[in-house]
């Protein structure tokens, strides 16, 4: 069976209904909404503050905070008791890494624990044989066992989630750092949950890489079909960092998945506040009921792998990178196109196209603008889901603007109907057609063109535009990036931030943003802790990790260069080593 019943048309993944003590998940119940404190647990005042702020101020449905050592346990009672006389029911969900043990406690006080597969096991043990394996798993599955039971007797509901960069050496060694492996961790575990008849578990596989955390998702419902499964599943791209930045990758890896179907809670993960994670995961769900009102499309088969990126063959048009075209409709003044052109010029993000409307304008541009190709109206058509696709359309660029509000479903058709006649013609997306009324129109366009590029197809964005070229032509090449298919900028993971984090992180990824905006096409990635920093940063350039109080260790390449440095002078630190190695 395939992840999603119909790749045109909208239906709910079935998924069991999971009880999070008052809180129903899943099945017919609407998609949740989450969000997890960034401060320290042990500061039970604040931890108590945070909770309560977010609950008054932002329809959150549930809220997860770090249990990050057994002296921890006490401090989460203290805040659970004091929220509820309060008269605060968000479920509490306690988020526990590297000991067991403490998930043990944390599932005797409160409504959900969200375990790492791989904190059953021995960190260390490589399991490189067969026999290693197995053995490992027995090891496993007999402690995996004696936590069910707790949760068992105190009701207490269970998320399984893995992220990518931070499976098990057990895992890795077989499977490697995939979504295979991502889903062969969580399978486990949900085969042992159907076994003892536990059924209160969400699951969620995650990664700082939108496409990543796509096909993951994909895969992991996919397997759970194959295997009589039906968990819901907790989405999210965690480390998305902070500001526009962070909100265009979530809506990349979310938003998706979503409008398949899939996904029955999320999470906008951002170096913020907790309540400013709201809103956002708010309009990923009101778009998703704005795509449910398309019109139906024609059923069409699966005619690709969804689960593995392989690039749809088309005509060799822009030699090997993704392109970026911009449409000029109203614009008169060709002063002020070349004004807008040359502020680009010198950062690697000039347009490979421009699409001019007015005749003359584009005649003159054709003698004064030598950086971009012009193309002429021979050279390119317009296409949509409604295109009679029998025709020959020769060696033009195909710019897809379709007409369905679901957007992403709509150019998986036209796709189908070009594989039909076994078309190689390139083909640009514009799917800023009909969203002038979404504040949210960037992240929109972010989505849908993620939706398509995650399956090999398109060759490029093309967007519209008259007074804001700039921004536009940014915008394209931002989500080129997003999506790794053409990358011109530095890219920045940073993790949300939460009890763990003995830094100040928020403010950290503004410094390192700023000092580095000179700097071209680093991966540079800005972590908590060490929890699941080494491992989920492991493609970064450069890593800046805390370890411990107001203690910072600088990684190259996923390998620690420095260690212990003072939080006051890690920047500046941080910066003579990318001088010296880049």
């Amino acid at each position: 069976m395939e992840y999603v019943e119909s790749l045109t048309n909208f239906f709910r993944e079935k998924t069991l209904e999971t009880s999070i003590s008052f809180k129903k998940i899943g099945a017919e119940n609407p998609v949740a909404i989450q969000t997890m404190c960034n401060t320290s647990t042990s500061d039970v005042e604040n931890t108590v503050k945070q909770i309560v702020n977010v609950a008054k101020k932002t329809p959150c449905d549930i809220i997860r905070l770090t249990v990050p050592s057994i002296k921890d346990i006490q401090p989460l009672k203290e805040i659970h008791k004091k929220i509820r006389n309060l008269g605060v029911l968000l479920p509490i969900v306690a988020d526990v890494h590297f000991n067991a043990e403490i998930a043990f406690e944390c599932a005797k006080i409160v409504e959900k624990v969200r375990v790492n597969p791989g904190n059953f096991g021995h960190h260390s043990l490589p399991c490189l044989t067969l026999e290693e394996y197995e053995k490992e798993g027995e090891f496993l599955d007999n402690r995996f066992v004696n936590f069910l039971n707790i949760c068992k007797e105190h009701k207490t509901a269970v998320r399984i989630g893995t992220n990518h960069g931070s499976l098990s050496a057990r895992i890795l060694n077989r499977y490697g750092d995939t979504p295979e492996g991502m889903v062969e961790s969580v399978m486990e575990f949900l085969k042992i949950c159907k076994r003892e008849q536990f059924f209160d578990v969400v699951i969620s596989l995650k990664s700082s890489n939108p496409t990543v955390a796509i096909r993951a998702a994909r895969l992991m419902v996919k397997s759970m079909k194959d295997f009589g499964l039906e968990f819901p599943l907790h989405l999210g791209v965690t480390e998305a960092g902070e500001g526009e930045d962070g909100r265009m990758k979530s809506w990349a890896g979310i938003s998706p998945l979503v409008n398949d179907g899939i996904g029955s809670t999320i999470r906008v993960s951002l170096t913020e506040d907790p309540e400013n994670e709201i809103l956002p995961a708010q309009e990923i769900l009101k778009y998703n009921s704005y795509i449910k009102q398309g019109e139906k499309l024609p059923e069409i088969p699966f005619f690709y792998d969804p689960y593995h990126y392989q690039k749809r063959q088309t005509i060799d048009f822009n030699g090997s990178e993704t392109a970026v075209a911009i449409i000029v409709e109203t614009l008169q003044d060709l002063d002020e196109l070349i004004t807008h052109i040359s502020l680009l010029k010198g950062n690697d993000k000039l347009p490979d196209f421009l699409i001019i409307s007015n005749s003359e304008v584009r005649l003159k541009a054709k003698s004064l603008i030598r950086d971009i190709r012009i193309l002429e109206e021979k050279e390119f058509e317009f296409v949509d889901e409604n295109t009679d696709f029998s025709q020959d359309f020769g060696s033009k660029i195909l710019i897809l603007d379709v007409k369905n509000k679901n957007k992403t479903a709509a150019m998986r058709f036209v796709f189908y109907k070009l594989f039909e006649r076994k078309s190689l013609n390139p083909v640009l997306l514009a799917p800023d057609n009909g969203l002038e009324n979404f504040s949210t129109k960037d992240y929109i366009i972010a989505s849908e063109c993620a939706g398509v590029f995650v399956d090999g197809f398109g060759d490029g964005i093309c967007l519209k535009s008259n007074s804001d070229i700039v921004s536009r032509i940014e915008l394209s090449f931002k989500i080129l990036q997003i999506c790794r298919l053409r990358i011109t900028g530095n890219e920045y993971i940073s993790c949300p931030g939460c009890g763990r984090t003995l830094y100040n992180l928020q403010d950290t990824v503004k410094k390192i943003k700023e000092a580095t905006k000179s700097y071209k096409n680093l991966k540079i990635a800005v972590m908590g802790c060490i929890v699941n920093g080494p491992g989920e940063m492991a493609d970064a350039d450069y890593g800046y990790v805390g370890d411990g109080k107001n203690k910072i260790s600088l990684y190259k390449n996923g390998k620690i260069v420095k260690k212990a440095v003072d939080e006051e002078n890690a920047v500046e630190e941080l910066i003579k080593l990318i001088d010296s190695l880049h």
